[in-house]
């Protein structure tokens, strides 16, 4: 008998596994309770991935021999494969208990890792790394969890270990490189990937995440280099495509649009990752085609996460409390928008928080939102589950996202949690949010019509108008003259001063035929790199119109901002991303806005704020109205003056009453309070 076992055990070390297995299966018919069969038969069963019948089998041997490590280690790794990694912890902690090994602590702290017990798995690596001081692996790792913890600076120490040990190890390079990125070292982490690169060259992850880098620095050139060498060594990847889809679109390259718009539906069809959501608002007006990319998004990257109890209505609270959550408390067109909101909120009736995810230095929005706020809450630091926490913690009724998809921090994963029993997307992302989690979206009539409630994942709260505006901002001084700001004097300007990534050729074109019609005419735009300019001048050219009528704006402060947007004739909103923030300046400015009507809320947005001031006039419905009524104004001046003169008159203006508009969305939060004390489900409130 033990002949034939070593004779099997040999078969298995040398992979011959189908041999191996009768051997074994031989043995026990005539011994059922042979420890070392049953066991090594669980092994050849969990290679051939037929875990339920390794766990079986492993199970078995340990009740014969509970004593043996490498026995409980194997079920661990086999409950692992059957995504049972809380009973494979428990495995690996009784081999541990019977012979403590540095492979053991290992692989016990990338089930921890994969749990994000964070803190459980940084004490399993610890030890393993006591048990084998030269374990580059286990620093490594240590340094995920350490990065994962918010402990940048700690995890890149420990990346430099495992390098130090390791002088050619990729991995830790990798995460180092990551690591200094999110600590704001653009810089040290370009050099790291460089690094990665020169020993070789072929490192898909690390030309990618150049291409993130210098996408976010706005050097476009380098990131559409780095994607097309990407492509040259993998020319199906699509996180490059889709980034050079991307890429191309903020440059205004409309070179393979046509071909860029198949790619995405066909990914989006065949269910993939697609252009993702906010993308999608500036690619796509009809909504049902958003809604298909969002929700896979939600679902695939922040699907409900029941890491805490379901939490129910707080009940004998004396004010309705309400946090707002926002990475965007500075200088920001949210923020711009919602502060004298906040100041306005009635004290009597409401608690007002603000979850700050991000620690922005004081500035004169900044400023006043903390003044305003019942209490400012700094969380930039703190884990996503703690944030849920020390919401649920504080009792929060309602929390209010004014983010989204849109933010530059995620915050998808702490709603996912339930923050509290009243999830509210507002503002910041003009669009479904696409998940379950999300009880209501703040919205108007005109935003979304109630035939097209069925695009939104979230019912419905309605407001009369959705947009707030702070009304203590500066106003137009007219001091200032068109030389002033380089503008030429004797010449009708249409300008758009929306981000560049809204444009298309649909609606350049459209401006293109504006231009030919109108003689003595300019389109005065905002760039912000050269890349971007040099391809617009060039569609210009291709449709026939002077480059030089192409104008593009330099940054300002907000006053004179205002100022020079005062000094223009005609604003053109983009399709279908309408501009949102950047259409209320235009109007505070006092200058006329013209928009095209579509489906989705982001192409809606600009047509709430002109119906708000009862300018239904500058609201077209196609191509062709839009670009005969723009034709039109720009001929007749005196229409326009008229226009002019309906949006100065800002105090008999709904847009402009802020009073108006926190009364209104405090009986929203009210409506939906009341409704979750009551233990009713969300429903449309109007």
């Amino acid at each position: 008998m033990e002949k034939n076992y070593q004779k099997a055990l040999e078969l298995h070390k040398d992979g011959n596994l189908q041999e191996a297995k009768i051997i074994y299966e031989s043995i026990l018919k005539k011994n059922p309770h042979d420890f070392n069969c049953l066991h090594h038969l669980g092994l050849i069963n969990k290679s051939n991935k037929k875990y339920l019948q390794a766990f079986e089998l492993i199970s078995k041997a340990i009740a014969i021999n509970a004593n043996s490590a490498a026995a409980h280690f194997n079920l661990g790794n086999v409950l692992k494969s059957l995504n049972k990694i809380n009973d494979a912890i428990t495995s690996y902690d009784k081999a541990i208990s019977i012979q403590p090994d540095y492979e053991l602590y290992f692989i016990r702290g990338i089930a921890q890792y994969e749990l994000k017990k964070l803190e459980e798995a940084i004490i399993s690596y610890d030890e393993s790394i006591k048990l084998k001081p030269d374990s580059f692996l286990a620093y490594c790792n240590k340094g995920l969890a350490l990065v994962g913890l918010k402990k940048i600076e700690d995890g890149i120490a420990n990346y430099n270990k495992a390098i130090e040990i390791n002088p050619t190890f990729i991995d830790a390079k990798y995460n180092r490189a990551l690591a200094l990125r999110l600590l704001g070292k653009n810089q040290e982490s370009i050099s790291g990937f460089k690094e990665i690169i020169k020993a070789e060259p072929s490192h898909i992850k690390s030309l990618y995440e150049l291409a993130l880098i210098y996408r976010a620095l706005k050097e476009f050139d380098l990131t559409l280099s780095y994607c097309t060498e990407l492509l040259k060594i993998e020319p199906n990847n699509s996180q490059a495509i889709i980034l050079s889809i991307k890429t191309r679109k903020s440059t205004c390259d409309w070179t393979y649009y046509e071909q860029d718009i198949s790619y995405i539906l066909k990914k989006m069809n065949d269910n993939e990752d697609s252009v993702g959501p906010f993308s999608s608002l500036s690619f796509f007006n009809d909504p049902a085609v958003q809604k298909n990319i969002i929700s896979a998004f939600s679902s695939k990257y922040y699907p409900t996460n029941n890491f805490f109890n379901n939490i129910s209505p707080y009940k004998n609270h004396k004010k309705i409390r309400i946090a707002y959550f926002s990475p965007d408390f500075y200088n920001h067109p949210v923020s711009n928008l919602i502060v004298e909101l906040i100041e306005k909120h009635d004290e009597s009736k409401f608690e007002i928080y603000g979850f700050s995810l991000v620690n922005w230095p004081n500035t004169e929005v900044n400023m006043r939102l903390k003044k305003a706020f019942t209490k400012v809450i700094n969380v930039e630091n703190m884990l996503s589950k703690d944030i849920v926490r020390l919401s649920r913690d504080m009792e929060i009724d309602i929390t209010i996202d004014l983010s989204g998809h849109s933010g530059v921090k995620v915050t998808a994963d702490i709603f996912a949690m339930r923050t509290a029993p009243i999830q509210v997307n507002f503002l910041g992302f003009p669009g479904t949010s696409g998940a379950d989690y999300f009880d209501y979206i703040i919205a108007d009539p005109v935003t979304i019509p109630k035939d097209y409630q069925k695009y939104y994942s979230e019912k419905i709260l309605y407001l009369d108008i959705c947009f707030p505006i702070d009304t203590k901002k500066v106003n137009v001084k007219n001091t200032y003259n068109r030389q002033y700001f380089n503008l030429p004097d004797n010449c009708f300007i249409f300008c758009c001063i929306n981000n560049n990534y809204k444009f298309n050729p649909f609606i350049f074109d459209s401006w293109m035929n504006i231009l030919k019609n109108v003689d003595d005419s300019i389109l005065f735009l905002s760039a912000n790199n050269d890349l971007t300019k040099k391809n617009l001048r060039k569609e210009a050219m291709a449709k026939n119109i002077n480059p030089d009528r192409l104008i593009f704006g330099n940054k300002l402060d907000y006053p004179m901002f205002i100022e020079s947007l005062n000094l223009m004739d005609l604003c053109l909103d983009t399709y279908p991303f309408n501009g949102m923030s950047s259409s209320c300046d235009v109007l505070w400015s006092g200058l006329p806005i013209l928009t095209l009507m579509g489906d989705s809320y982001s192409s809606r947005g600009c047509s709430s704020l002109l119906k708000s001031l009862k300018l239904n006039s500058l609201i077209t419905y196609s191509i062709d109205d839009y670009e005969k009524l723009a034709i039109d104004l720009a001929k007749n001046p005196k229409k326009l003056k008229k226009l002019r003169e309906k949006i100065i008159n800002k105090p008999v203006s709904d847009l402009f009453n802020i009073n108006k508009f926190t009364k209104k969305i405090e009986d929203g939060y009210q409506k939906i309070y009341a409704r979750s004390q009551s233990n009713f489900s969300p429903d449309h409130i109007e």
